[in-house]
């Protein structure tokens, strides 16, 4: 069931860059390889019941500043979504982090979504801010004016 979810959520995702428009411009290539190298960082721990799904969910909310960014700026960037792609190692580590973390725990799946999902996007906001600070210019992505 929670391999199903998970696909749902990703396919969510795809038919809004489909319908609605890339907004990383990264291409649906994109889209497609994220919950892909996602599903395969958590095989070795044989993910529990929603810890998928929390992935997903973290993977899906890390799109929504850059597409409402991109679709309320007056001249659109188009290199802002190098910014999410140079973010993925933190996404990456955060998945691995969770794996190890849930490994032998036998939590019920309401809990095992939070973490898996909590743990995962902190690792995304963490190299988030340090590539936004470091090597690349994120402008209004970060600021609330």
């Amino acid at each position: 069931m929670d391999r199903i979810i998970f696909i749902s959520i990703a396919l969510i995702s795809i038919v809004i860059v489909l319908v609605i428009g890339d907004y990383l411009y990264m291409g649906i290539w994109y889209y497609l390889a994220i919950p892909v190298v996602a599903y395969l960082l958590s095989l070795p721990f044989k993910p529990q019941n929603f810890f998928l799904t929390g992935i997903s969910l973290a993977i899906l909310l890390s799109y929504i500043p850059y597409f409402y960014f991109n679709i309320t700026a007056i001249r659109p960037e188009g290199l802002l979504g190098l910014g999410h792609l140079f973010s993925l190692f933190g996404l990456a580590l955060g998945i691995i982090f969770a794996g190890f973390y849930l490994k032998n725990k036998s939590l019920k799946p309401l809990p095992t979504l939070i973490m898996s999902f909590g743990i995962s996007l902190s690792g995304f906001l963490f190299n988030q801010l340090v590539v936004c600070n470091t090597v690349f210019y994120c402008g209004k992505l970060l600021s609330s004016g």
